[in-house]
């Protein structure tokens, strides 16, 4: 989604950043990596460009396959940009706010009438999930430890919970399950626990006796996204610098 509305801000297509952007705010944003910034100018060259550009700048970052994607993702979004375009150019014309060419008006006609079916069902979609997202309780600040007493699982799951719970369907079923979910966590050596359910989070060292389950993984992933979440805010604090 991000591609997509990289190449749209380009080239200036108001309903496909309407419907692409009503998928951004149900996904919900995640912190930015150095792949992600790769992509994002990449996808704004070939816009700029009009076309697919070399992918070369991406080798470093992503797999021969994903390059694949984003290419045609790329190609996709711009043939959608071109039509909903089209479609603002026909309304311009039907409102003499662009001379009425009776020409060009038909060719963009032709384009409009095959479009509309593919269109209506994008424009439901983005209207059921803009209505989700903002049905979806917001992410609370999470009850913790006493000051001093955290352990550095639990900071990180409270620095990461607007990011883990992001997803505006995740957030309505746990936040806003009736009864309070208890997950324990284990990161090598250091384990938490985490209640959410009833519009609250709280967050607690070690595993508690009234966990449903137990998952275990590596703290190192939690690190490069919270590193990742640090990097790109600092990165929004210069770029808001007078």
């Amino acid at each position: 989604e991000r591609v997509i509305l990289a190449v749209t801000e380009v080239n200036g297509c108001r309903y496909c950043a309407w419907i692409h952007g009503s998928w951004q705010d149900f996904l919900g944003e995640n912190s930015l990596v150095d792949a992600d910034e790769a992509l994002l100018a990449y996808a704004r060259a070939c816009a700029e460009a009009g076309r697919p550009l070399d992918p070369a700048p991406l080798a470093d970052a992503l797999p021969p396959d994903a390059i694949a994607s984003v290419r045609a993702t790329v190609a996709q979004i711009e043939v959608s940009n071109l039509v909903g375009n089209t479609v603002d150019g026909l309304i311009a014309r039907l409102t003499r706010k662009r001379p009425l060419d009776p020409l060009n008006a038909a060719g963009e006609a032709a384009v409009v009438a095959a479009a509309i079916p593919l269109a209506i069902p994008m424009l439901v979609a983005g209207a059921a999930l803009r209505t989700a997202s903002r049905l979806a309780p917001p992410v609370p600040t999470p009850q913790m430890p006493p000051a001093g007493e955290a352990n550095l699982l639990v900071h990180l799951l409270a620095q990461l919970a607007p990011t883990l719970l992001a997803n505006a369907a995740l957030r309505t079923a746990v936040l806003g399950s009736p009864v309070v979910l208890v997950v324990g966590l284990k990161a090598g050596r250091t384990t938490a626990t985490v209640r959410a359910g009833r519009g609250r989070l709280a967050l607690d060292n070690g595993i508690s006796p009234d966990v449903l389950m137990v998952v275990e993984g590596d703290v190192e992933p939690l690190l490069r996204l919270a590193s990742g979440q640090v990097l790109q805010e600092a990165r929004n604090l210069r770029i808001r610098r007078p």
